[in-house]
């Protein structure tokens, strides 16, 4: 695993020359974007069983970038809100979760693919639950925590943010840029 670690940093060495990513505040790039930034190759070796790899789209207003840590068999990112507080989602991607006493609902159209379970563990004062989304070869689970006052709106407005990028997809971005993303169908060169 350390070796397609190592492999996947330089990969992502490489794409950031390629892709001329800057490293000031408006173009930070360990953030998770949708757009194959480079920590999504970085996730997407960290679990390379996994079919999708959790992504942010978008930032709805009040909502920043938190941080990240990655290692072999695991990868984590997390959102501040302006309103539902420091750390009050943080998503986590692994090769299996638990979601056994959650209830199973019905997915979004863009988490196709993707079987949906919620548990939530208290509502007001403070908002906290956990969601997770099983899938093949893997699990993301989004840990919400607010702070008093943060309500399901806030969960909705992070949730807007969050989506999956498809392994299948990441490893045609990455081949159009001469990259192999390795891991559930794809063999590690070497």
């Amino acid at each position: 695993m350390r070796r397609r670690l190592r492999g996947a940093v330089a990969a992502t060495a490489v794409c950031m020359v390629l892709a001329g990513c800057s490293t000031g505040p408006e173009d930070f790039p360990t953030v998770p974007t949708c757009d194959h930034s480079s920590v999504l190759i970085l996730e997407a070796q960290s679990v390379p069983s996994a079919a999708y790899v959790p992504c942010i789209s978008q930032f709805p207003a009040g909502w920043t970038f938190g941080g990240e840590h990655i290692d072999a068999g695991h990868a984590t990112f997390w959102m501040d809100s302006d309103r539902a507080g420091t750390r009050a989602v943080t998503v986590t991607l692994a090769p299996r979760c638990d979601p056994a006493d959650a209830v199973e609902v019905p997915v979004e159209p863009d988490e196709a693919g993707t079987t949906r379970f919620e548990e939530p563990e208290s509502l007001p004062p403070a908002y906290v639950a956990d969601r997770f989304y099983v899938f093949p070869g893997g699990c993301v689970t989004y840990h919400f925590a607010f702070q008093s006052g943060g309500t399901f709106t806030h969960a909705l407005e992070a949730t807007s943010a969050l989506t999956f990028l498809s392994r299948a997809k990441g490893v045609v971005l990455l081949q159009r840029e001469g990259l192999t993303l390795c891991g559930r169908g794809v063999d590690c060169p070497g």
